[in-house]
């Protein structure tokens, strides 16, 4: 999608002719409002009321939040609008179910520690989903790092709130999810713009494969170590039961040398 006339769009947002460029600019870009709804939402029922939320907000106070888009940033508008939009889900999201405060025992833990909790023993993302979903505030975090804070997150847990965390049902959002500022939307525009071109595409999927092809030539005992984390879901002590491995650090220490292993090998 083309965003070559959103300056002159956005000026027209601005003037006497607002409601004709704001059919327009639905018109345009509905279909990136829609898909982030739907993928922020259980059902197409929620999704449609997620959208008709996120249009409502855009157009509050004159289009405020539209118009605070920088022109001169690096991200392209949709790039930016996805965020803005994505943000706004949450939001609606959050007076749907309610504020889920996390455990007393951690309210010490950092704020990136609080997200990678509400992503994997909240939502049950997947380590990929969660650090999908932490990019745009932390983009430098692995799945290395990922694994570590985990395990300090999981020495917090007592055996009871782990029991009230695997009857709890997976939610599509909750409250720990990092929700950003009018401010801070205004500068996701100077993020550049990480989509994929079919280059990058082609790139991306020769590289899968080849990562398969190297994670099928670990030994079985190494795969089944993955299979179980990423696959299986399980949370590190839960594999040392499993494999006798001993106890938690020593998987955590383990799945990081095949992790290393494999990026050697991609690289």
């Amino acid at each position: 999608m083309g965003d070559s006339g959103i300056g002159a769009l956005l000026d027209r947002l601005r003037s006497s002719d607002a409601p004709t460029a704001w059919e327009e600019f639905l018109c345009q870009y509905s279909p990136v409002l829609y898909q982030t709804a739907r993928a922020s939402t259980a059902d197409a029922d929620a999704a449609a009321d997620c959208y008709l939320n996120i249009c409502e907000q855009l157009a509050r106070h004159s289009f405020r939040r539209l118009l605070k888009f920088k022109q001169e940033g690096t991200a392209t508008f949709t790039t930016w609008l996805r965020v803005v939009a994505r943000n706004l889900c949450f939001d609606w999201h959050r007076r749907q179910t309610g504020r889920r405060r996390p455990f007393k025992s951690l309210q010490s833990l950092s704020p990136l520690e609080l997200d990678i909790y509400d992503c994997r023993f909240e939502r049950g993302f997947s380590p990929e989903e969660t650090l999908q979903r932490l990019r745009p505030t932390s983009p430098d975090i692995d799945l290395d790092q990922l694994a570590e804070v985990e395990h300090r997150i999981e020495h917090h847990l007592s055996s009871r709130q782990r029991w009230i965390l695997s009857t709890r049902p997976r939610r599509v959002f909750s409250a720990r999810v990092t929700l950003l500022t009018e401010e801070g939307e205004e500068n996701v525009a100077q993020v550049p713009d990480t989509r994929l071109d079919q280059e990058s595409l082609i790139v991306g999927q020769q590289q899968q494969a080849h990562l398969r092809k190297c994670v099928a030539s670990l030994p079985a005992h190494e795969r089944l170590l993955l299979q179980l984390r990423f696959d299986g879901d399980l949370s590190l002590d839960e594999i040392a039961r499993l494999t006798g491995l001993g106890d938690a650090q020593r998987v955590h220490r383990h799945i990081g040398v095949i992790l290393r292993k494999l990026r050697g090998a991609m690289e």
